[in-house]
C-alpha cells in the first residue's frame, strides 16, 4: 500500500491507465485482424483447394469413361451406336474445357501454374489423337483404330494424367500450409485473450489500491500543532 500513498500526481496514474488500455485495444485491433485473416484461409481452402480437387477429379473421370467409350466405338459395327458414342466422347471433351476454365479462375501457384500450362499441351495432343481414332472407326478402318488406340491414345492419356496429379498433390499441400497457419493464428488469438483478461484484471486491482489509499488518506484527520 506504501506505494500507492506515494502517488501524488493524477497524470501518473491517467499514464498507467491509458498505456493498459492502449494495449488491450492494440490486443482487440490485432485480434479482430487475426479472425478476418484466420476467416478468409479456411475460405481458400474451400474456394481455391477443395473446389479445384473436385474439379480435377471430374476431368479425370471423364477422361477415363472417354477412354471406355472409344474402345467401345472402335468394337461397335453399329452406325446409330457410333454416332450416341461419337457424341457423349464430344460431350465429354466439352465439359473438361468448360472445367479446366473453371479451375483456372481460381487462385494459383507458380507450381500450378507450370502443371496447368503442361496440362493443356497434353490436352492438345489427345484430342487431336482421339479425333483420328473417332474418325478411323467410323470409316470402318477398325485395325488401325485399334492400333492407335492401343498406341499413341494411350501414351498421351498417361502423360495427360501426369500434370492432373501434380495438380491434385499440389491442393493437399497447400491446404495443409493453409491448416497450420490459421492454427497458429487460432493459438495466437488464445495468448492474447489471456493477455486482455490480465490487463482487465491489473486494473481493476489498480483502481481498488488506488480507491482504498483515497479513502485512508481521507480519514486521517489533521492535527494541530501549538508552538511555545
Amino acid at each position: 500500500m506504501n506505494w500507492a500513498y506515494r502517488i501524488t500526481k493524477r497524470d501518473k496514474v491517467a499514464f498507467a491507465l491509458g498505456s493498459v488500455f492502449a494495449i488491450i485495444i492494440l490486443a482487440n485491433w490485432f485480434a479482430s485482424h487475426s479472425i478476418e485473416k484466420v476467416s478468409n484461409q479456411f475460405r481458400s481452402v474451400y474456394q481455391d483447394r477443395l473446389v479445384p480437387s473436385l474439379v480435377i477429379s471430374d476431368v479425370m473421370e471423364r477422361y477415363y469413361q472417354n477412354r471406355m467409350t472409344l474402345e467401345e466405338h472402335i468394337l461397335s459395327n453399329s452406325v446409330g451406336e457410333q454416332d450416341s458414342l461419337y457424341g457423349v466422347v464430344e460431350a465429354n471433351t466439352a465439359e473438361i474445357a468448360s472445367l479446366i476454365n473453371q479451375f483456372e479462375k481460381t487462385y494459383l501457384i507458380e507450381r500450378e501454374s507450370r502443371g496447368l500450362a503442361e496440362y493443356k499441351k497434353q490436352f492438345q495432343n489427345l484430342v487431336t489423337v482421339q479425333d483420328r481414332i473417332l474418325e478411323l472407326s467410323s470409316s470402318g478402318n477398325k485395325t488401325k483404330a485399334e492400333h492407335l488406340y492401343r498406341s499413341e491414345a494411350h501414351t498421351a492419356f498417361l502423360h495427360l494424367m501426369e500434370p492432373l496429379h501434380e495438380l491434385i498433390q499440389v491442393q493437399g499441400e497447400v491446404g495443409q500450409e493453409l491448416y497450420q497457419s490459421a492454427d497458429r493464428q487460432v493459438k495466437t488469438l488464445k495468448v492474447l485473450s489471456y493477455l486482455v483478461i490480465g490487463m482487465s484484471v491489473f486494473i481493476a486491482l489498480l483502481v481498488a489500491t488506488l480507491l482504498q489509499a483515497t479513502r485512508k488518506l481521507n480519514n486521517i484527520k489533521p492535527q494541530n500543532y501549538h508552538l511555545n
